[in-house]
């Protein structure tokens, strides 16, 4: 299963690029504690500490930049419309994740420009001509010669820890809120869809105590499942909505290389690995159905059970993998829905 820093490159993806890029996906919740330090607003602005140095906001921005994941939902959601956001995987034919869209078009009545991608890196130039007077990228790869670039743009706050770690979901909300002056709203943005998850789980008691594994779909001729970890977002909010991981989590620990946030089974141990829901995503229906009609998978308890959740459509996919309190708010009703009708035997598979 490749991990790879790759820029990503929106709706030019091959499905098994796509599969591949599972592995960034999962970067959201590395880091437990990634979150970043700033000083309180002062005359002096705000202070946000990062992985290429420091960066200081002098007074609250207007004109924000978001590149890459996640940050363009929590700039909205906090009251500013960004003015360019990068194309992402997962972005509808508009150039937008339908959250998004939804969102900006509603509160706003307008949608941000979209930066064309660029080859190498930022597309400075395209950046530029939108004035920026902050520019976002914590769920990114800005390197430190970019970061250098951009800001001679404007303030720039790339990642915090490492590449393509943004840390929690809370973690973005709270840092991008110091960002951007709006502390208090950042955490009432983070209640508010703690309680949204909270509402749900109490709404499904049945969801407690069942076991569950996350993974994705087999590729043809594989002969692991690939599985997350306990620490990847997807696990972690199927466990908030009151499901329990699999008592094999720490044998999945044991053998997850270096920083990974994955790792896999081999088919042989599948049987051994208890689970009653088995939820996934992969490039597409067609490598959902491969999956559980391997005659090994097929034989494991959730699919032999019809408990399974398989998301091939990629906004669905992305929504779940890189959560913001606004993509939660997308897929939750029908990622609880899912999860109900598999409990039942009711299985999902979707996608193209």
């Amino acid at each position: 299963m490749p991990h790879t820093h790759a820029r990503p490159r929106a709706r030019r993806l091959s499905s098994l690029a796509a599969v591949a890029l599972a592995a960034v996906l999962t970067v959201t919740g590395c880091s437990a504690g990634g979150g970043a330090t700033a000083a309180p607003a002062s005359s002096d602005g705000v202070v946000i500490e990062h992985a290429h140095g420091s960066t200081t906001i002098p007074e609250k921005p207007k004109r924000i930049v978001a590149l890459g994941w996640m940050s363009p939902d929590v700039v909205a959601a906090l009251g500013t419309n960004p003015v360019g956001i990068e194309e992402v995987w997962g972005a509808g034919e508009s150039g937008y994740q339908p959250w998004f869209e939804d969102f900006v078009t509603a509160e706003y009545g307008e949608t941000p420009e979209v930066i064309p991608y660029a080859e190498e890196g930022p597309n400075y130039e395209a950046i530029m001509a939108l004035k920026p007077d902050l520019i976002l990228g914590l769920y990114s790869g800005i390197t430190d010669v970019e970061y250098e670039r951009l800001s001679e743009i404007a303030p720039t706050v790339p990642y915090i820890t490492g590449p393509w770690n943004p840390g929690t979901w809370e973690e973005m909300t709270t840092t991008i809120g110091k960002a951007m002056w709006a502390d208090e709203r950042a955490t009432e943005l983070v209640t508010e869809t703690e309680e949204l998850i909270e509402s749900y789980a109490s709404e499904h008691p049945e969801f407690k105590d069942k076991s569950f594994v996350w993974g994705l779909t087999l590729n043809e001729g594989g002969t692991d499942l690939g599985v997350y970890l306990d620490y990847d977002p997807r696990v972690r909010i199927t466990e908030a909505l009151g499901f329990t991981s699999t008592s094999a989590m720490d044998t999945f620990l044991s053998t997850a290389e270096g920083d990974n946030w994955y790792t896999g089974v081999s088919l042989e141990q599948l049987p051994d690995v208890d689970a009653d829901l088995f939820a996934a995503w992969g490039g597409s229906a067609a490598e959902g159905e491969y999956t559980v009609a391997n005659k090994v998978v097929a034989a494991w308890n959730p699919i032999a059970k019809n408990s399974y959740v398989i998301y091939a459509d990629e906004a669905k996919a992305s929504a779940i993998s890189a959560p913001t309190v606004l993509s939660l708010k997308y897929i939750l009703p029908e990622y609880v829905e899912d999860l109900a009708g598999a409990l039942q035997g009711e299985p999902t598979i979707n996608g193209k």
